[in-house]
């Protein structure tokens, strides 16, 4: 016996979406106010004309994320002695936020670690060609604050219109996240949006008080407490379910729709 379903609810978008890290963060018993913006997809041809505007194709995985959600933000309160405190975040910015980066700044910056745990000089990788074919876009922030980093996808290379990849840009330094956004999303997800979870990832410091909510939530994800035979990238995110959107199963309610499915 087979069936099939046309139409997926808001809920169970969401919970395949988040790989149910909701329900993960709900279940911590210091984490209160789980919360996720829900928000509609981008017509069609606003992602074609953002194309046409940056003379780049989006990759599949993208264009996908963005025809079922223009954007994503999950945020969730830390309770420290009977007070919360906005402390996790997971955030991809709208299709129109996608703005191109034309900063100038893109002097060396320290050595680092790849996604991969390997050390990397990851400046001379990210601008080891002609730099005026390498064209970023910010996606997101490191949170707390805009002056902690930015994350961009970078076309890099003219050869490489199909396959951007994800870096963070902090200080003076490019550091390389992910090959791909799917990559870039499952970590966030993995993360839990603590604070500075892209610092985690390429191995730069944390502040104590960083330090002190990944102890309190996530102690796992700090690079001490992982054995150094474990490649962080292999069994986090390259492993386990996979989130696959795929805009056609999802289709968008109006207020009175969705108040009703709710009832």
């Amino acid at each position: 016996m087979s069936f099939c379903v046309d139409i997926v609810t808001e809920d169970s978008f969401y919970e395949n979406l988040t790989l149910g890290v909701v329900k993960i963060l709900e279940n911590s018993p210091c984490v209160r106010n789980v919360r996720v913006e829900r928000r509609n997809g981008c017509e069609s041809g606003a992602i074609t004309t953002w194309e046409q505007r940056h003379c780049c194709a989006l990759p599949e995985d993208i264009r996908n994320f963005y025809a079922s959600i223009d954007g994503f933000l999950l945020q969730w309160n830390l309770d420290i002695a009977g007070e919360e405190f906005s402390v996790g975040r997971m955030e991809i910015g709208s299709l129109s936020s996608l703005k191109r980066y034309v900063g100038k700044d893109r002097q060396a910056g320290p050595s680092a670690q790849d996604s991969s745990g390997n050390a990397a000089e990851s400046q001379d990788a990210m601008f080891s060609g002609d730099s005026r074919d390498c064209k970023l876009f910010e996606i997101g922030q490191c949170f707390p604050g805009p002056d902690n980093g930015r994350v961009y996808l970078a076309y890099r290379s003219k050869q490489e219109q199909d396959t951007p990849s994800i870096w963070l840009h902090r200080g003076n330094g490019w550091y390389h996240l992910a090959d791909h956004f799917t990559m870039y999303f499952r970590m966030m997800l993995v993360h839990l949006g603590l604070p500075l979870w892209q610092c985690c990832v390429v191995g730069l410091p944390l502040p104590t008080w960083v330090e002190q909510a990944y102890f309190l939530v996530g102690p796992h994800l700090l690079p001490s407490t992982i054995e150094p035979t474990e490649s962080m990238s292999t069994s986090l995110w390259n492993n386990g379910p996979i989130n696959i959107l795929d805009p056609a199963i999802f289709k968008a309610k109006d207020n009175k729709q969705r108040n009703a499915r709710k009832k």
